[in-house]
């Protein structure tokens, strides 16, 4: 999902479905490790696909409103994300993403 797909649906319908699919994706990713309620929080994505670093953004915003659904953070307000990088890694498999949590002190 990239930027550039999600802002081109000018049907709601197709973007809830959409919303829908990556919470249900990233929840059950969430469900299999142990998460603590992070008060503040940087993150980082690492990929490696055909997307411009800033089409990767409504992936991690997809990540960010899962997080914040589940209760694993406050908000995503700039109060409570200290930062987001976007790494291009050509050392991945293709089509592959990796996301870190970090909590801020």
């Amino acid at each position: 999902m990239s930027l550039n797909d999600l802002y081109s649906m000018n049907n709601w319908r197709k973007r809830h479905q959409i919303k829908k699919y990556w919470r249900q994706l990233f929840s059950d990713m969430i469900d299999s490790v142990e998460l603590e309620k992070i008060v503040q929080y940087e993150l980082y994505v690492y990929y490696n696909s055909r997307l411009d670093p800033s089409n990767v953004s409504a992936i991690v915003k997809l990540f960010e409103d899962t997080l914040k659904s589940k209760g694993f953070i406050i908000d995503d307000s700039k109060k409570y994300c200290k930062g987001i990088h976007i790494i291009p890694d050509l050392e991945m498999r293709n089509k592959q993403y990796r996301v870190v949590l970090r909590k801020c002190k």
